[in-house]
């Protein structure tokens, strides 16, 4: 559950209000501006005006990021420039010592699922924009997040998200509830749809 209140770019507020399942995706419809305030809030990068964001029946409104267990794809993906898509991979991974078998093992099936193989010893310079997209996905997912936060995705470069997001089923946790910030060009087809007021 998310209820959010947030300062956009010029002082301007956005507020939403939503549920996110495992049953599908949710597309939270808003401009950039706002889309972005509210992604990066939801992921814990910002501070939210007002309102709270539950992961579960936790509240993780004051947790850092990495303690929310919310995976962020940021726009444009933002894998690391200095390591190879393989380290983008498993950058965070390596500090959860009790699941690192599991996650080893997960992180290559998703290398498989993203089809990542041919391009994991270079750095994102050196790929195209789908498998850079597709690097980052990876990223938020290899730790099996309870949900994952995608922020703005570009249809031109992802392709259809349903298509996408279909090849990400763990095979040792449920699926993350999903929710895409960004306009309706942005929200895969099968997501319900959340406005943002002002």
């Amino acid at each position: 559950m998310v209820e959010l209140v947030v300062v956009v770019s010029g002082g301007a507020r956005a507020a939403v209000s939503f549920s996110a399942r495992e049953a599908g995706p949710t597309a939270v419809i808003a401009d950039a501006p706002a889309a972005t305030a509210l992604a990066r809030t939801v992921a814990g990068l910002a501070q939210p005006l007002s309102g709270r964001v539950l992961v579960g029946d936790r509240d993780v409104t004051e947790l850092p990021p990495g303690r929310r267990q919310i995976g962020y794809v940021p726009r444009g993906g933002a894998l690391l420039p200095h390591l190879t898509v393989r380290q983008n991979i498993e950058y965070l991974v390596w500090r959860q010592e009790s699941v690192r078998e599991i996650v080893r093992g997960w992180a290559s099936t998703l290398i498989y699922q993203l089809e990542l193989g041919p391009v994991l010893e270079q750095r994102p310079h050196e790929i195209t924009a789908q498998q850079r997209m597709r690097g980052a996905l990876a990223r938020a997912v290899v730790s099996m997040p309870e949900a994952l936060v995608l922020e703005r995705p570009d249809p031109a470069v992802c392709g259809p998200l349903d298509d996408l997001l279909a090849r990400i089923e763990s095979p040792v946790s449920a699926a993350p509830a999903t929710v895409v910030f960004g306009d309706r060009q942005a929200a895969p087809d099968s997501a319900r749809t959340v406005a943002v007021t002002p």
